[in-house]
């Protein structure tokens, strides 16, 4: 939208004509409307750098200013009889995330050492175990420091051209922003263990577990991982061809086996 008004206003000046009111206007409220999104971005990417562990939803929950509607949605999650303890104890982690982020302006630490502790309580053997511990001294460490900054502080201390670049790689276009990340960071393992409690559940639905197993292909597949495995890639997208032939992704599913075998 910005780059078409601007487009306008070039073409005006080539004419030797004065651009209307209105035009002015609306270029106002479109440079507005884009530094609105650009703030949002530096917001998600500061939080992301700050902890790698918050999923997509999560990230963009607190960027945008939603962690109320985020944490209700996770609660859902905590609290549905037929979701398993793996997805409950994701959810509470995800929660905890949210609350204790720097760059969240609801972020609350108080809240956020509630639900670790409830985690703890309530799934002592989770492989997150060793995660919610470590968050927890994160915290124990803020409440013995004398010196409070807001999240706005933060933001305007942060580099924002460096947040806003992003890695030259021409990921797979059907990556999500997580998959790029666990690509890019190099944490295969903790982005598989995520979409294996996703896959797992049965309650999630066979869509969003056959797209879980998709992610994981593409990971494997990808020639920028430093984890790539084509023979992992091609076991996760047999495993959707043979448990969900019904779901939407699987004529996707069909030319990503036949690329990884063509490619032997």
């Amino acid at each position: 939208m910005l780059l078409r008004l601007c487009a306008l206003t070039a073409a005006c000046l080539l004419t030797a004509c004065a651009a209307p009111a209105p035009l002015l206007v609306a270029e106002a409220g479109a440079y507005k409307v884009a530094k609105y999104e650009e703030d949002i971005r530096v917001r998600a990417a500061a939080a992301l750098r700050d902890e790698p562990d918050l999923l997509t939803y999560s990230v963009g929950a607190i960027s945008r200013g939603q962690t109320e509607e985020a944490v209700a949605t996770y609660l859902k999650g905590y609290e549905a009889p037929d979701y398993s303890d793996n997805m409950k104890s994701l959810a509470l982690y995800q929660i905890g995330l949210i609350y204790m982020n720097r760059f969240n302006d609801d972020r609350d630490d108080a809240k956020a050492r509630e639900y670790f502790q409830l985690h703890r309580k309530e799934y002592p053997r989770s492989l997150l175990s060793g995660r919610i511990q470590k968050h927890l001294e994160i915290l124990n460490e803020r409440d013995q420091s004398a010196v409070k900054v807001s999240a706005t502080e933060l933001l305007n201390d942060v580099n924002r051209q460096i947040l806003l670049e992003r890695p030259n790689v021409a990921y797979d276009d059907e990556l999500n922003p997580m998959s790029e990340r666990a690509i890019a960071e190099n944490r295969t393992e903790e982005a598989e263990a995520v979409y294996l409690i996703v896959y797992e559940n049965e309650a999630s639905g066979a869509e969003i577990r056959a797209k879980a197993l998709y992610q994981l292909g593409l990971i494997y597949m990808s020639p920028y991982n430093k984890s790539s495995d084509r023979m992992k890639a091609l076991s996760y997208f047999r495993k959707i061809h043979e448990e969900f032939p019904d779901v939407s992704i699987r004529e996707k599913v069909d030319l990503r086996i036949t690329e990884l075998l063509n490619a032997q």
